[in-house]
């Protein structure tokens, strides 16, 4: 049987989740299932990745051959610099109220900021940008001026 406090904290939830959708945030910025499901997509069909950065293996001598490059080129082509790469304030904002939930305490800002998250507008998920993909195109990240543009 469910106590009071977490029907009371599901409820919270709710409420959030209802409070992105009016505002216009993706289902994964707030729903963590989604958004690993859709990251593992990205990491078994799009080569997302390296998984750690700071020690990539061979990730980037693969990412050479997927775009025909050479590995220093290859390791231009980071998601902090695609076209689909959202780090709008609106998109940041949306993920830090998803990251920090009903917790008062956490700082959201401090992680985005460390792990330098977007929004992969392709792929759907939050994303890193130190990593990379197959479906990187030149031209970005997106910032609050380039929302809205035709």
């Amino acid at each position: 049987m469910k106590t009071f406090k977490q029907h009371s904290g599901q409820m919270g939830n709710h409420i959030n989740l209802l409070e992105a959708i009016e505002r216009g945030c993706p289902t994964a910025t707030y729903n963590i299932d989604v958004n690993l499901k859709n990251r593992q997509k990205a990491i078994d069909d799009y080569h997302y990745g390296p998984a750690n950065p700071n020690q990539a293996e061979d990730y980037w001598n693969k990412s050479a051959k997927i775009f025909n490059v050479t590995v220093a080129t290859a390791k231009t082509m980071m998601c902090g610099n695609c076209g689909a790469f959202d780090v709008s304030d609106s998109m940041r904002e949306c993920i830090a109220k998803g990251i920090k939930g009903d917790e008062p305490t956490v700082d959201a800002n401090a992680s985005i900021n460390l792990a330098d998250l977007g929004y992969c507008n392709f792929l759907h998920f939050k994303c890193a940008g130190t990593r990379s993909c197959k479906a990187w195109i030149t031209g970005g990240p997106i910032t609050e001026k380039d929302k809205g543009k035709k």
